[in-house]
């Protein structure tokens, strides 16, 4: 079942979104501001946009740097990439786009013509540049059609997860930040009715829905929310769905490189293991090496510890520039039930989630 198959794009979630959708979102908003500032001054110094996270059409804030006094175009250039690094550094965006007055050579004849250069990079590392000559006749600018060069991603910083892990996991350009609920003990049928959820029956499609659940081998069973706001409704309420059963938790947020992992039973949480690789905010703890433990957590995960410990030792990678401690709790939770959400292939076999009605906050 594809619950955004159809209807309004603004309804649908972040996580459906596409570098190519979000490029072409930034061109369509950029481009009538280059037109009339060709039109009225025949010229424009370089200037940008930004492009929020969510939502799904993410919303666009246009970024006009006061420049340097230096007329060299070069270092406006520079001056202004900067201003958009820095602004991404304290803020989630997803794609970013630098407008620049360019002269180039066309194509086939090599001749030389002044066009509008569109740099579009993501925060997935996909990049492109999108090339419009053009000619201003009488205050009136007519554009070439548009060329299309391989872009360099210089906006955003390289994504420190480990790659190597999420290789057979479909990617998110937005990153992964999702919920998941695994309990034993219990059936299917009684976990979904403690959680006020239901089951379609319907496989999820490439498009992933709010909600979804399989059964894994060894007897757990998996609840999925790709909608935070959801995962953390039920998060508040979960040890009232714990009564005679054991369950476990994981929260991940890949743009912010947090990770958290939890252990319940008869109705209590036992232990928790979270790691926050980055923060915003000056009052949290953050860095590659936060790890925070309450209570008594599985046996694990003393030796998951150490081998993350040797991984990182072993890669020659300096200490912020891949985040290894990311995937600890991620693989306590594998360790704990053959499961990690970054792949579909599982221990013991592919697991096939079924969509799930989703259950909305309160209010």
């Amino acid at each position: 079942m594809n619950q955004y198959a159809v209807g309004n794009d603004a309804d649908r979630p972040c996580w459906l979104s596409t570098p190519p959708q979000d490029f072409t979102a930034l061109v369509d908003f950029i481009m009538p501001e280059i037109e009339a500032r060709l039109g009225r001054d025949g010229v424009f110094a370089p200037f940008g946009a930004l492009m929020a996270r969510e939502p799904y059409r993410g919303a666009i804030e246009l970024h006009d740097v006061p420049m340097p006094d230096k007329k060299d175009g070069n270092a406006q250039l520079d001056h202004l990439k900067q201003a958009l690094r820095d602004r991404v550094a304290r803020s989630h965006q997803r794609a970013a786009v630098v407008a620049a007055n360019c002269t180039v050579l066309l194509p086939g004849s090599g001749k030389q013509a002044e066009a509008v250069v569109l740099m579009c990079t993501h925060r997935d590392g996909t990049a492109a540049h999108y090339v419009y000559p053009y000619t201003i006749t009488n205050g009136r600018v007519t554009f070439a059609p548009l060329e299309m060069a391989e872009g360099a991603q210089d906006i955003f910083p390289p994504i420190r997860l480990r790659p190597w892990i999420r290789e057979s996991c479909p990617p998110r350009p937005v990153g992964y930040t999702v919920g998941l609920f695994l309990f034993h003990g219990i059936d299917r049928e009684a976990v979904l009715r403690r959680m006020n959820l239901t089951d379609t029956g319907m496989p999820e499609g490439d498009a992933p829905p709010p909600a979804a659940t399989a059964s894994l081998p060894g007897g757990w069973t998996v609840v999925w929310f790709n909608d935070p706001a959801t995962a953390l409704h039920h998060a508040a309420r979960i040890e009232a769905c714990t009564a005679g059963c054991t369950a476990l938790s994981l929260f991940v947020d890949e743009p912010d490189y947090m990770t958290e992992a939890a252990g319940y039973a008869n109705g209590s949480r036992v232990w928790t293991v979270r790691h926050l690789g980055t923060s915003r905010a000056r009052s949290q703890p953050g860095g590659p090496h936060d790890l925070h433990i309450t209570g008594t957590p599985p046996e694990q995960l003393a030796a998951i510890v150490t081998a993350m410990q040797k991984e990182e030792a072993a890669s020659g990678y300096l200490p912020d520039m891949i985040d290894f401690y990311f995937d600890i709790p991620v693989e306590l939770i594998h360790a704990l039930t053959g499961f990690r959400y970054c792949q579909h292939e599982h221990d013991g076999g592919r697991v096939t989630f079924n969509a799930l009605l989703p259950s909305l906050p309160a209010g």
